[in-house]
């Protein structure tokens, strides 16, 4: 297939729903047309572009295969934690004693999202309370949303998760673990296409809508038209939410972006503004977010690559290093831990950097233990590694364990003078122990060091982190104005 040709096919799919397909997603397109190609027997490429210009079924099994639908319940908990203790009692309360709240879910995947939701309000605001929030959740992908309606999970979506949640609102099948019905029957499932010139009629006045970790999938003006769409669907006051690492770089003026309890969101009208919210008034520092996980130190040239099942993992050539690594960028962790313990087990290959990418899914996982035990064998390996002392670091500030975590980030400054999000996590870390004056030279570092390069590279060779560097801009530039102002407060 020539590059004209899938550019053809970029297009149509560009104009059905938005989705921007370059790099990693230009390959999983090649992929999937010459899979389908051959499915449907289709000799020639404009033999299969008639088919899926002229068979809407066609079009959407290719449309399908091309988004990543890997998730986990309670994925971002801070974000889902704002919402029942701050964002609904202050809708309930001006809704009024009887009015339903409305929520949707933009971008559902396979349900993970909007049932962590449905549990969580219930645990928050009791049973009687819940039944007035109604709770609708859409995605792009049919075949996604049989999968969300079953509420069928495997372990690797209970990440997280703690134990008594997942005994009281899970029941264990032979093919993993189901939502139990009182929690399945409070989501609604709708096919959503959010270029759409028209939504499904049920899909209005939403008080709430989340729409977090798709927005990475769409470029500018696709992002603010789907804002505008959002905006239109809510009465006079509503709430947005995108995922935390999206949120700065989607400041795109459609709605308020404010602060409270250290998260970022969108409101519109001023009924959700308070004395405890701080409206944003800047727009973020770049407009165009950077990918999930996108550093110039990780670039990947896209290739082809196999598909691979728990069936023929034991017996294939290991895929490259940096094939696994792009999988982990891209959030693929299951798939990425089954070859990582692959090439862990193959004594011919190289293992330091399999270890390294494996600590980082299990630090993502909050498998603090294993990743511990795997992070000192790379330790012993090579003690001057940026991303080894890295995750050490954020492996003690994620467990609290404050003067550890300090210790293992000095030790990543002290190596490496320029790696701007170690200075970042040190100067978090100062502002909540309220060491102010170190807070303030470290978020200076930050600025100083992505002041005269914001393409600077976070130097780790191998491990991606959450945090854009726009964001830290942006974040590093907010704290440091308050942390001015708490300094001359207390120097009076």
């Amino acid at each position: 297939m020539s590059s004209n040709e899938l550019a053809t096919i970029k297009q149509m799919v560009y104009r059905h729903c938005g989705l921007l397909l370059e790099g990693i997603a230009e390959e999983r397109l090649r992929k999937s047309v010459l899979a389908n190609m051959q499915e449907q027997a289709c000799a020639s490429f404009t033999a299969y572009r008639q088919l899926i210009s002229q068979n809407s079924k066609a079009f959407d099994q290719l449309i399908n295969q091309l988004t990543v639908n890997e998730t986990y319940f309670f994925r971002e908990a801070e974000q889902i934690q704002l919402l029942v203790e701050h964002l609904l009692p202050q809708i309930l309360a001006n809704k009024g004693p009887t009015a339903k709240v409305r929520l949707l879910s933009a971008g559902c995947s396979s349900g993970e999202e909007p049932y962590s939701l449905a549990i969580a309000l219930r645990e928050g605001l009791g049973e009687t309370a819940a039944k007035r929030i109604e709770i609708d959740a859409g995605d792009l992908d049919q075949e996604i949303l049989k999968k969300a309606r079953l509420g069928l999970y495997s372990d690797f979506s209970f990440r997280g998760v703690k134990p008594a949640i997942r005994k009281r609102y899970f029941k264990p099948q032979t093919q993993g673990h189901q939502l139990i019905p009182e929690i399945r029957q409070q989501v609604n499932f709708y096919e959503l296409n959010l270029l759409a010139p028209v939504f499904p009629k049920q899909l209005v006045n939403y008080d709430l809508i989340f729409f977090r970790n798709v927005s990475i999938y769409f470029d500018l003006e696709t992002r603010r038209l789907i804002q505008q769409k959002f905006y239109e669907l809510m009465p006079d006051n509503g709430i947005l939410i995108l995922g935390s690492s999206e949120t700065l770089g989607n400041n795109l003026g459609v709605f308020e972006l404010v602060e409270q309890q250290n998260q970022y969101y969108f409101v519109k009208g001023k009924a959700y503004l308070s004395d405890k919210t701080l409206i944003i008034n800047e727009p973020a520092f770049a407009p165009d977010p950077p990918r999930a996980f996108s550093y110039p130190a990780q670039t990947y040239t896209a290739q082809a690559r196999p598909t691979y099942t728990q069936a023929n993992l034991t017996n294939f050539n290991l895929p490259d290093i940096k094939t696994i690594q792009q999988l982990v960028i891209d959030g693929k962790y299951e798939r990425a831990l089954q070859l990582l313990d692959n090439r862990l087990k193959n004594s011919e290959v190289e293992h330091q950097s399999a270890r390294l990418l494996k600590s980082w899914i299990l630090l993502n996982n909050q498998e603090f233990a294993a990743a511990e035990q795997l992070l000192a064998c790379a330790f012993k390996a090579d003690a001057w590694s940026i991303d080894v002392l890295l995750m050490k670091g954020l492996s003690a500030k994620w467990q609290q364990q404050i003067s550890s975590a300090i210790e293992w980030l000095k030790k990543v400054v002290y190596t490496s003078p320029e790696c701007w999000s170690a200075h970042y996590y040190l100067a978090d870390i100062y502002r909540h122990e309220q060491q102010y004056e170190a807070a303030l030279r470290a978020y200076q570092t930050v600025l100083r060091i992505l002041g005269a390069n914001a393409l600077a590279k976070d130097c780790t060779q191998w491990i991606p982190l959450p945090l854009p560097a726009g964001d830290a801009i942006f974040l590093s530039q907010r704290h440091l104005q308050k942390l001015t102002t708490q300094l001359q407060l207390e120097a009076r």
